[in-house]
């Protein structure tokens, strides 16, 4: 029973990171209708920002997740600026290979600054600690209640607050908030913007358990968070979460009791069984076509 709660407790763990980047590419989708592929890439700059910060600068663990938060903020208002508001009026197709390109620069511009070779990532609190038999790391329980914190503020914001309410209404019908004169540029602005900051600020809470950190890390995270979003449901945030969870528990399980190498194959196996069984996923909505 023991290693059943262990199982369950690390999957939930490492939901909450899968789950935490997957919200900012629901946000994405929410607003501007485009799959941004690039996603990975943030959650893989974020990571290595953190190491640079910790690594080259000595600064502690604490500050060098800040200032990953706040790179990743910064790209992502560039983006934002540069490229995500242009395809506003860009057909479908345009919008996924403007963010397949995003991610080509990104990889390679992060091989350039910190190199192919993995970083090793010193920091953190890695040191683990046992209740009735489970053993946790300290580190997971730092991202598991830094996740809920910030899954509770966003359907706060989303929910309460004006920006919120236009974000709503931008991912309902855009053309209608643009004709009332909302300005949806500045909508997706911010949304795109901190969709990219949590996916960083993953990024910088994971590294310490990843151990290794590299330019490599973006690419298995964001077809992660494919599966998720399409097991929760497109554009639902608390889709994201639960779906998060759910993928991280079954990967915690066929690791634990099968083997390891079927671990990354799970995300592919939800996928295409809730495709068949459920392709709206588990909070999505049916609508007309």
């Amino acid at each position: 029973m023991v290693e059943v709660v262990q199982q369950v407790i690390n999957g939930a763990l490492t939901g909450a990171v899968y789950a935490l980047v997957a919200v900012g590419l629901v946000l994405v989708f929410s607003v501007l209708r485009a799959i941004n592929f690039a996603h990975g890439e943030y959650y893989m700059v974020g990571a290595l920002v953190a190491w640079t910060a910790l690594d080259l600068f000595g600064l502690p663990y604490p500050l060098a997740v800040l200032v990953a938060a706040l790179v990743s903020a910064a790209i992502g208002y560039v983006v934002s600026r540069v490229l995500m508001e242009r395809l506003l009026a860009l057909p479908f197709s345009m919008a996924v290979l403007a963010t397949l390109g995003v991610q080509l620069a990104l990889q390679n511009g992060a091989q350039i600054v910190w190199g192919t070779s993995p970083k090793f990532f010193g920091g953190g609190w890695i040191h683990p600690v046992e209740v009735r038999g489970v053993g946790i790391m300290v580190q997971q329980i730092v991202i598991f209640v830094a996740a809920m914190a910030l899954f509770g503020g966003l359907g706060w914001l989303v929910r309460r607050t004006r920006l919120g309410r236009a974000m709503r209404a931008v991912a309902q019908n855009r053309e209608a908030c643009a004709v009332v004169g909302l300005d949806v540029e500045r909508v997706v602005r911010v949304t795109f913007t901190r969709g990219v900051t949590f996916a960083g600020l993953a990024g910088a809470l994971v590294a310490p358990i990843l151990v290794n950190v590299g330019t490599t890390i973006g690419l298995p995270m964001v077809l992660r968070c494919f599966a998720i979003i399409v097991l929760g449901g497109v554009g639902s945030v608390p889709g994201a979460l639960v779906g998060g969870l759910v993928l991280g528990i079954a990967e915690s399980f066929v690791a634990g009791y099968l083997t390891l190498q079927l671990r990354d194959a799970v995300g592919f196996a939800i996928l295409i069984a809730m495709l068949l069984v459920r392709p709206r996923g588990l909070f999505g909505v049916r609508v007309r076509a």
